[in-house]
């Protein structure tokens, strides 16, 4: 067989550049505040300053008596015109309680950022105005804001027609019935009886979530031939049209949603379905104009973004020689008032409860949940979905018991590490495939930890205190069916329609919306590495209810490894179709694996004589379909679906180095090092990207950010100079590493990651923390970590003087 040229670039793994940053950089990228339809209105909300209040009166006379006012619209409004948000398509397949609630609030407020009226108004600075000018007479009722408090018999109730607030409970091992849980448990206690060391702390993760750079907006106008279109930042557009067209009462026919090609971020905010979104649609629909709102970063900070907050009870039970045994948790986790389609603030800690016992075997689990309602602001995702606080619990807690053993912490770790996949946790979550020994010893070679080891003991000697502390995490790669249909209600699988134009030139559609991960980038070096053509031949749609194929949404790393293998799958299909025809043409008898797809052309192995252009071949299939393989037609377009045959997962580990300041408690993080396994790497710089920025957020949100309520319930954290983010003065570099091994379940052996990345940063941190600080025995428990914390420890141990 003659040799074929390999002179065309080989797409996969390469480091291209971006392709979306060039319009992004020089001010051409299109946001949903860009774009501006004929006619177009603006909104404004009115909220609650109370947490919790009933409403007497809402007087809109003065607003809507304000020049340039066009409508006023309050809570009674949407009860009488429009569905409740509680509709199926929005609902868990899961036993939780759903509270009944409308696009605006009914007759009571049950957090401070309740929206209670909208103005619409020819344009957003009268709006603003006449959002002042309405009247609002409260009446206020007492507040539950603790949620183990708001457990307790008697409490404030969050809704009236709910008994007590109790949102939901559940038992994640043993069996599905009573009788085997509490079987279990009998066992766990058994192990925990005659275990040679237990640790057994309180961790309490505080509300913190993430801030993408754009805020929420939506754009909606309405035409009486065409119905409802709605240009919304929203990562989920295709569920987006079903809640529209059900709350709306609106054939799903005469629905459809765009997701702006260019979206400032998600990171799981921007999955929800949420109450302005209806109140858009339903004003522009009534009022036969475009109506638009964007969200100002006040009524951002106040009303989403917050995640985490959640207190565990946790248990380890081990061997004197650092075996992890059996593990035993009580999580209460502060679900606000749940009231955010899709998700309704408890899923996350469902899944958090799920993904609790990591990478490590264990031969029992205890694993129990209970998500209370409080007067604070719905829980809406954020990366790290669920498992931050069960996270930095368990890793906080393998720590312990590796100083109760006198071993060394990343000794202890990897002796308890899944040493063969696949494998199912305790709590019956499935790992597929990868090795997660392999990724533990490229981290240990990167980190050199005899070589710190010897720095630490010179340093204390000088009176400098380093510490080394270390966290791994065990990540869903995109989210199965099997999975996702219970806990949303929604498929998993991938889909992409991939349509080849005359001059050889390729259109990817999508209906998952990304937010700035680089998806065009990505998808088009797949498409250029099946075709052998350039990356720059490709264009990639995404998020247009009206041309892409159904598509759960861009959640849970679902790019890597369902979107990217859905993309792979339609190309191959028109590979076939391509080398049949070729094959035809060229008088031969062969099969696709017999050509070569390089440098712009499709070339006959057997006789590299044989061949034609990339465009020259596309162009005769679609433009002149004739003679053509008995049973073939023309064109060349293929949608594609993909649904692994398990549910896959990514893995990951982390190393920090810190140096603190026993006067004062200041600390600073020296070094951060990671190993990753995401498959075969499409492109290793956009991962690079994918996993600073989340580690950024995991220290961000360990460190600096807080949402604060004070004892009314009110929000004092709802802007930059209260909610403190991490800068770039305030992060190490980060040596980011690969052990990767491929996916047996994608057609790339690609893996999803970036999503569940920021989980494994608290844990690894404070490690390093209390390792810096052993010499105290000072053990962190409780998160934000900050100096004065520290400094406070530091007192009661006898280390520093005031």
């Amino acid at each position: 067989m003659a040799a074929i040229p390999q002179d065309s670039k080989d797409w996969m793994g390469a480091r291209l550049e971006r392709k979306e940053d060039l319009r992004l950089i020089t001010g051409h990228g299109k946001y949903v505040a860009d774009i501006v339809l004929p006619g177009m209105l603006h909104a404004a909300f009115v909220r609650s300053d109370h947490a919790h209040a009933k409403i007497k009166r809402i007087d809109t006379t003065e607003a809507a008596a304000l020049p340039g006012v066009v409508a006023v619209f309050t809570g009674d409004e949407f009860k009488d015109h429009c569905k409740s948000m509680r509709q199926p398509v929005l609902l868990p397949n899961l036993p939780a309680k759903y509270p009944l609630y409308y696009a605006l609030a009914i007759d009571k407020v049950k957090f401070h950022g309740d929206p209670v009226a909208v103005i619409i108004a020819r344009d957003k600075y009268v709006a603003e105005d006449a959002a002042e000018l309405v009247v609002v007479d409260y009446a206020e009722l007492p507040v539950v804001l603790d949620p183990e408090a708001a457990l307790e018999p008697g409490a404030v109730r969050v809704h009236d027609d709910e008994a007590d607030n109790e949102m939901f409970s559940m038992t994640f091992t043993g069996g599905a019935t009573i009788e085997e849980q509490d079987k279990n448990a009998a066992e766990v206690e058994k192990i925990f009886q005659s275990a040679d060391v237990v640790v057994k702390e309180r961790f309490r993760v505080h509300r913190t979530g993430t801030t993408p750079m754009e805020t929420r907006g939506v754009l909606a106008e309405w035409s009486p031939s065409d119905g409802l279109t709605v240009y919304n930042t929203t990562q989920r557009p295709h569920i987006d049209r079903l809640a529209f067209a059900d709350i709306l009462d609106i054939p799903a026919e005469k629905v459809r949603v765009i997701a702006p090609r260019d979206m400032g971020g998600g990171f799981g905010l921007k999955a929800p379905f949420y109450r302005e979104s209806i109140v858009i649609a339903y004003a522009a629909r009534k009022l036969k104009r475009p109506v638009r709102w964007i969200e100002s970063r006040y009524e951002g900070l106040m009303n989403i973004g917050q995640e985490r907050g959640q207190v565990n009870d946790l248990e380890v039970a081990a061997t004197k020689d650092g075996k992890l045994l059996a593990l035993r948790n009580r999580g209460v986790a502060d679900c606000g008032t749940g009231q955010i389609g899709v998700y309704w603030g408890f899923v996350m800690p469902f899944l958090g409860a799920v993904e609790m016992p990591n990478a490590y075997t264990w031969n029992a689990g205890d694993v129990r949940l209970k998500v209370a309602f409080t007067n604070k602001a719905c829980l809406t995702p954020s990366r790290a979905f669920g498992h931050f606080p069960t996270r930095f619990a368990i890793e906080r807690a393998v720590d312990m018991v590796a100083r109760k053993c006198s071993l060394e912490p990343a000794d202890l770790r990897r002796k308890n590490l899944v040493p063969k996949l696949p494998y199912t946790s305790v709590t019956g979550e499935y790992y597929d495939s990868g090795d997660f020994l392999k990724v533990w010893d490229s981290l240990m070679v990167k980190a050199d930890l005899p070589a710190f080891r010897r720095e630490q003991a010179t340093a204390r000697a000088a009176g400098r205190y380093l510490g080394i502390g270390f966290g791994c995490g065990v990540e869903l790669s995109g989210v199965a069916s099997e999975l996702m249909v219970p806990m949303e209600n929604q498929p998993g699988y991938g889909a992409a329609t991939v349509r080849l134009d005359p001059r050889g030139k390729a259109f990817i559609f999508g209906g998952d919306a990304p937010g700035g991960q680089g998806h065009e980038t990505t998808i088009s070096q797949i498409v250029a590495a099946t075709f052998g053509i350039s990356p720059e031949d490709t264009v990639i749609t995404t998020g247009d209810t009206g041309t892409t194929p159904f598509g759960s949404g861009t959640i849970g790393a679902r790019m890597g490894s369902y979107f990217a293998s859905a993309v792979r799958k339609a190309c191959d299909e028109l590979k076939e179709k391509i080398t049949h025809v070729l094959a035809h043409d060229l008088g031969v008898r062969a099969t696709v694996e017999e050509f070569a797809f390089t440098n712009g052309e499709v070339i006959y192995a057997r006789d590299p004589a044989k061949r034609k252009g990339f465009r020259e071949i596309v162009e005769r299939i679609i433009m002149f379909p004739v003679n053509l393989p008995e049973g073939e037609v023309g064109g060349l377009e293929s949608t594609a679906f993909f649904e692994a045959a398990k549910p896959m997962i990514c893995f990951n580990a982390d190393c920090c180095v810190v140096e603190v300041d026993i006067t004062n408690g200041n600390f600073k993080i020296q070094r951060w090092v990671t190993s990753e396994d995401v498959g075969n790497v499409i492109n290793p710089m956009i991962v690079d990207g994918q996993m600073h920025g989340a580690i950024v957020q995991g220290l961000s949100n360990a460190i600096f950010e807080e949402f604060i309520y004070n004892e009314q319930g009110q929000q004092l954290t709802a802007d930059f100079e209260h909610y403190k983010l991490a800068t770039a003065a305030d992060v190490p570099t980060i040596e980011i590493t690969y052990a990767s091994t491929p996916c047996p379940h994608t057609p790339l052996g690609t893996r999803g990651i970036g999503e569940g990345r920021p989980s494994a940063v608290s844990g690894a941190l404070c490690n390093a923390l209390c390792d810096a600080l052993s010499l105290f025995n000072i053990e962190i428990t409780e998160l934000p970590i900050r100096p004065n914390v520290l400094w406070k420890k530091l007192q009661a141990a006898g280390a520093v003087t005031k």
